[in-house]
């Protein structure tokens, strides 16, 4: 899969650079909004794939990530990569069917799913599939491997490993029952908080499961 990033900040300086190594680095300060979200309560800089996975099709993707030396993170929810859903008409708004999240600095991977036409809040369910019991050493590179298959009626996975470990084992219902598949992002989502945050991403690729 070619990919094709686009980017979706606030329009700051330090919101997206591209820096050798094919490394992409994204930077949150304090009231970085985007234009149209302030009454969200909600700070980002991401880079999301135009391309779409197929529910049902398997999915390998991989990358690496490190998080600068700074603040511990204290936004009350912190998202580094998640697939989002493409949502459809008349639905509304609700969260990823998968995140890869910070609490604190420890990694936490969440799924949700709704087999609902047009999915509403009551039938959503969340699933945390995996909480670090330690947080995770600023300015150290970490590989992470995900295997995934979108099934909103059951048939889903979702594996996930970082540094060659096991963390999730996931089969079951994964993802929303939408026309269009959902999509990819990367970068840095959160509440809105006062430290500064910083993450580096670098190899990002997708391909079929191996």
């Amino acid at each position: 899969m070619t990919l094709n990033l686009r980017q979706q900040n606030a329009g700051a300086d330090w919101n997206y650079a591209q820096m050798s190594g094919g490394i992409r680095r994204y930077e949150l300060r304090d009231g970085d909004v985007i234009p149209g979200e302030r009454s969200v309560g909600s700070e980002r800089s991401e880079s999301y794939d135009s391309n779409h996975f197929d529910v049902g099709k398997t999915y390998q993707a991989t990358f690496k990530f490190m998080i600068e030396p700074g603040a511990t993170n204290a936004a009350p929810w912190l998202l580094l990569s998640q697939i989002a859903s493409q949502l459809d008409p008349g639905e509304a708004a609700h969260s990823p069917p998968f995140a890869m999240e910070l609490a604190g600095d420890k990694l936490r991977i969440v799924t949700r799913d709704s087999s609902a036409a047009l999915s509403t809040a009551a039938d959503v369910r969340y699933v945390r599939q995996y909480d670090d019991s330690q947080p995770m050493t600023r300015g150290r590179w970490y590989d992470i491997k995900m295997q995934f298959a979108f099934g909103p009626s059951g048939n889903g996975m979702l594996k996930v490993w970082r540094d060659d470990k096991l963390l999730v084992n996931f089969t079951g219902a994964f993802g929303f029952n939408d026309v269009v598949g959902p999509y990819f992002k990367q970068g840095v989502y959160r509440s809105a908080a006062p430290q500064t945050i910083a993450i580096q991403f670098k190899d990002l690729a997708f391909g079929a499961a191996k």
